[in-house]
């Protein structure tokens, strides 16, 4: 397999193993517990251990046994200071870089190292495709979500809260499906299917309070925008991975 396939696929599985120890095997309680307890928050500990666990086993780079020590000593200091921190956009933005510089600097001393080092094995998990798609369906379902709610946090208590109870979780989950078949339509370049999205989308949410009115049509473009950005970067990401 081509080098730089090769080592776009261990980008795409170091970014995947993150996602899934951030946004889908941590829940609220978890992330309450560290804000509250801070350093002493046992959570802390054992969701450094799990992101250094899933770096170390979905990376496939078993050769390198200091990337679960230092992944996972790396991402319990992040989480611990962030924890120190307000639970706003802001410091959840710096913590997700500080995760991101961490990734990188993992994946370019092993690539580095691979050029140097012979006789190291990765195990063959390297369908690119595969992983980039994985990746980005999993990007806009959870870690977009999060997003999203942090941003419109601001709005949350200013709008009068005329449009009613709602199902419980429905807003979570129409958020999760529409970026889903978003990104879809994109990787499919079905456009056309996104402006009937789009048009679906603004009858189903109608409100004729302003106020509820503007706070839905800001979550859903912040949405939508993030649908399509992540979608057109894994397009770019499957044209030269190919």
């Amino acid at each position: 397999m081509d080098v730089a396939v090769l080592n776009l696929s261990l980008l795409a599985r170091l970014l995947l193993s993150h996602v899934l120890a951030d946004f889908v095997f941590q829940n609220r309680t978890m992330v309450n517990d560290r804000f509250e307890n801070k350093w002493r928050s046992k959570w802390l500990y054992i969701h450094g251990f799990l992101a250094g666990l899933l770096a170390y086993l979905i990376s496939g780079a078993y050769g390198f046994l200091w990337l679960f020590l230092f992944y996972t000593i790396s991402h319990l200091l992040i989480d611990g200071f962030k924890s120190t921190r307000k639970d706003n956009l802001k410091w959840f933005i710096i913590d997700q870089l500080a995760h991101l510089i961490t990734i990188i600097v993992v994946w370019s001393v092993i690539t580095g190292l691979e050029n140097i080092v012979t006789g190291i094995s990765f195990i063959q998990l390297n369908n690119t495709r595969a992983w980039i798609m994985i990746l980005a369906y999993i990007v806009v379902i959870w870690p977009s979500g999060i997003l999203i709610g942090k941003f419109t946090e601001p709005w949350h208590h200013d709008k009068d809260g005329e449009e009613g109870e709602g199902l419980f979780n429905a807003g979570l989950w129409i958020g999760r499906l529409e970026r889903f078949l978003l990104l879809t339509f994109v990787l499919l370049e079905q456009y056309q299917a996104i402006g009937l999205l789009v048009t679906a989308k603004s009858i189903f949410r109608y409100t004729s309070d302003r106020k509820v009115s503007e706070y839905i049509l800001i979550g859903t473009l912040l949405s939508f925008t993030i649908a399509v950005f992540v979608g057109i970067i894994a397009k770019w990401m499957l044209d030269i991975g190919v």
